[in-house]
C-alpha cells in the first residue's frame, strides 16, 4: 500500500462506494485514512461522529412537491430510494443495492406488484454485502424475481427456462460457460417452486418437482435448487465473471487480465462480498490515475450527487428526469439490465442531463450561492474561486480545458463587475454542473 492519503483519492473512494464526494466528507475521510474510512464504509457507520444520530425518514415522513408519498406508487417508491441514497449515513449498502439491481434485473413492468419489487431491494440491502452463494439463493426464492422470470409456469414435465438461464448467463457463470443442454438440466432442477402474488408467498410443491437424475456442467446427482447453485460454485468461470462484474462498476470499464485474476481468486477465497470490495478499496491498483475519474455517471448517481451537494427537496420531476436520461429505478429496460459506460451519453440523453442541471442550478435556493461556502473574499483569484467551487459541489478535479472556461467565465462575469448577481452565480453552477468531470466518477 503506498504511503498517504490525499483529498484527491478519499474523493475518488466516497464517489465509488457511494455518491457525491463533499469537501467536509472528503476532509474527514483524510484525517480517518484510508483503511479506517473503508471499515467504516463497510460497517455502515459515518465518517463523522456528529453525524452517528441521524436517522433516515419512513416514506411516510416525506412529502413530494408539498403531497405525502405513497408506498403503493412506484413513482414514490423511486424518489423514496433516491432519498435513501442521498441521505444514507451507509452509502456503500445503497451503492451495492443499485449493484445488485441491475445484476439480478427485475423491472415492475411486469411484475406489476409494488411491494413486491421493492421487497427485492431490501433483499439486496440486507445481503448486499454478505455472501454471495447466500444472495444467489435467496434471489431464486424471491417473489419478484419468481414472476419476472416465469418460475411458476416451471413445473415437473413441462419445465420452463428462463431462470435456469439468466442464472447462468446473467448471474454467475456468462456467456459461453455452458451449454443449452446444461440449461435444460438445471431448469428440471428448479421446478417445484411457486409464489402466490397476491400474498407474495413463495411455497415449495414437491409433487411439480422434478427428482429424477440431471447433469449439469458435468455433474450428475438429482439435483434442486440449492444442489444447482452448489454447482455453479464450483466452476471456475464464476469468481472471474463477477470479479470482472464489480470492477466494471467500482473501477474501470478495461481491468487488465491479472487485475480481473486477482479479484477473482479473493472472491473464490474470501466469505462475503464485503471482504472482496474492502480488499479492492484498500489496493493502490484502485488509485492508479487511469482508473480516477474513468467511470460515466449512471443517471441515478448524477441525480443523487446534486441532491446531497444541495440537500435538494424532492420533487417528482426527479422521476421524470431520470426517465429522460435513460434509468428508471425499478424500471430496468431487459433482463441484461442498463448498459452504462458511454451510453450514458447520447445525444438525447445528455441533453436531459443538461436540462436537469439547469433546472437545479436557477431554481436552487440563492441563500446557498451567496453563503461563506461558495463565495470567497475579493483577494481570491478566479481559479482558485473554480477550485473551491468544484471541490464543494462533489465534481472534483476539473480538467485544463474545463478550468480555463469555467476562470475565464468568472473573471469577465464578477472579477470586474460591481456585484456578485445571481444570474452569474447560477450560469456558473450549470456550466460547473454540465462540465465533461461532472458526467464522470
Amino acid at each position: 500500500m503506498g504511503s498517504g492519503w490525499t483529498d484527491k483519492e478519499a474523493a475518488h473512494l466516497l464517489r465509488r462506494a457511494g455518491f457525491a464526494s463533499l469537501g467536509h466528507e472528503v476532509k474527514a475521510s483524510v484525517a480517518l485514512g484510508r483503511q479506517e474510512t473503508v471499515k467504516r464504509l463497510l460497517d455502515g457507520t459515518p465518517l463523522m461522529d456528529t453525524e452517528n444520530g441521524a436517522k433516515l425518514a419512513s416514506m411516510e415522513e416525506l412529502q413530494a412537491d408539498g403531497k405525502p408519498l405513497k408506498a403503493d406508487d412506484i413513482t414514490d417508491q423511486q424518489l423514496y430510494w433516491l432519498y435513501r441514497m442521498a441521505h444514507t449515513s451507509a452509502p456503500l449498502t445503497e451503492k451495492m443495492a443499485l449493484f445488485w439491481h441491475g445484476h439480478f434485473t427485475t423491472s415492475y413492468r411486469k411484475v406489476n406488484d409494488v411491494p413486491l419489487v421493492v421487497q427485492q431491494i431490501e433483499l439486496f440491502r440486507k445481503l448486499g454485502l454478505g455472501s454471495f452463494k447466500d444472495l444467489v439463493l435467496a434471489v431464486g426464492k424471491d417473489p419478484a424475481m419468481m414472476l419476472w422470470l416465469d418460475v411458476n409456469s416451471n413445473r415437473k414435465g413441462k419445465p420452463n427456462e428462463n431462470y435456469a438461464r439468466e442464472v447462468m448467463e446473467l448471474f454467475t457463470l456468462g456467456i459461453g460457460n455452458y451449454t443449452e443442454q446444461d440449461i435444460r438440466e438445471a431448469a428440471r432442477a428448479f421446478t417445484g417452486w411457486h409464489v402466490e402474488k397476491a400474498k407474495g408467498e413463495v411455497t415449495y410443491q414437491p409433487k411439480q418437482h422434478d427428482d429424477g437424475n440431471k447433469t449439469v456442467l458435468g455433474q450428475m446427482g438429482k439435483f434442486d435448487a440449492p444442489g444447482i447453485v452448489g454447482v455453479l460454485f464450483d466452476q471456475k468461470a464464476l469468481p472471474i465473471f463477477m470479479a470482472r462484474k464489480l470492477l466494471h462498476f467500482f473501477a474501470t470499464e478495461t481491468p487488465s487480465d491479472e487485475w480481473v485474476a486477482a479479484v477473482a481468486a479473493n472472491f473464490a477465497s474470501m466469505k462475503t462480498i464485503g471482504a472482496v470490495l474492502g480488499t479492492l478499496f484498500i489496493s493502490d491498483e484502485f488509485y492508479d490515475e487511469a482508473v480516477i475519474m474513468s467511470l460515466v455517471k449512471t443517471p441515478v448517481e448524477y441525480v443523487v450527487d446534486w441532491m446531497r451537494a444541495f440537500s435538494l427537496p424532492l420533487t417528482r420531476g426527479f422521476a421524470g428526469a431520470l426517465r429522460k436520461m435513460g434509468q428508471e429505478l425499478y424500471l430496468p429496460p431487459d433482463v441484461a439490465g442498463w448498459r452504462g459506460g458511454q451510453t450514458w451519453l447520447m445525444s438525447s440523453w445528455l441533453l436531459a442531463r443538461y436540462q436537469f442541471a439547469e433546472s437545479v442550478a436557477f431554481k436552487l435556493n440563492g441563500t446557498i450561492l451567496t453563503s461563506p461556502d461558495y463565495i470567497p473574499d475579493d483577494k481570491t483569484s478566479a481559479a482558485a474561486w473554480i477550485e473551491l467551487w468544484s471541490n464543494q459541489i462533489g465534481v472534483g478535479q476539473l480538467g485544463k480545458t474545463t478550468s480555463e472556461v469555467l476562470t475565464a467565465y468568472v473573471s469577465d462575469t464578477f472579477l470586474y463587475a460591481n456585484q456578485r448577481n445571481m444570474t452569474g452565480l447560477r450560469g456558473l453552477l450549470h456550466l460547473m454542473m454540465v462540465s465533461p468531470e461532472a458526467q464522470m466518477i
